[in-house]
């Protein structure tokens, strides 16, 4: 399937929605990365110009999803953070990235853990052979939060955890996708 124009969704939570991103997202996507940016790989600040260039590339990289959590707040959809997974062919597995809550709207009927267990079913439909990973900071103290949410730790590797997720307890969760114009 085609990863864009995609609104992921579900059931019971109407007061969020996973959104493809769009060149209209990437300044908020630069602006949640640097504002956590020792959370993450890249620790340094990025700029407009490599975020244009990043964004270049995303758009042709056809196993690349990235997504704008929005919350609907007085009939309004609200950026509020993003997530994304992409495949890497070289480690033989779907890799979940740049999961950034960027501000909390109460009250809300959902948690950040039932927006990424939404997006990790969805790239398991999408990949159902391939196991899903995540590679976090060890000093992050999200690894905690990774935990929460099914992920072990698979193996330390230098500064950071390879982590992997039980993928049987996302497979009965019931969640929908539509395409957008």
């Amino acid at each position: 399937m085609d990863n864009s124009n995609l609104i992921l969704s579900l059931t019971g939570h109407t007061d969020f929605r996973l959104r493809s991103i769009g060149k209209q997202d990437i300044e908020n996507l630069r602006t949640w990365k640097n504002d956590n940016k020792t959370s993450f790989f890249l620790n340094q600040d990025i700029t407009p110009e490599q975020q244009e260039k990043w964004y270049g590339n995303f758009v042709n990289r056809q196993n690349d999803y990235m997504f704008v959590v929005e919350q609907k707040t007085a009939g309004e959809w609200e950026k509020i953070g993003c997530m994304g997974f992409r495949k890497l062919e070289e480690e033989g597995c779907i890799d979940a990235y740049n999961i950034i809550r960027s501000r909390k709207i109460e009250p809300a009927s959902f948690t950040m853990s039932d927006v990424f267990r939404t997006m990790l079913a969805y790239a398991a439909s999408v990949f159902p052979d391939l196991p899903i990973r995540c590679k976090v900071l060890s000093k992050n103290p999200a690894v905690e939060w990774y935990k929460k949410n099914s992920f072990s730790i698979v193996a330390p590797v230098d500064d950071y955890y390879l982590m992997e997720l039980a993928k049987d307890t996302i497979k009965n969760l019931d969640w929908s996708i539509k395409k957008t114009i």
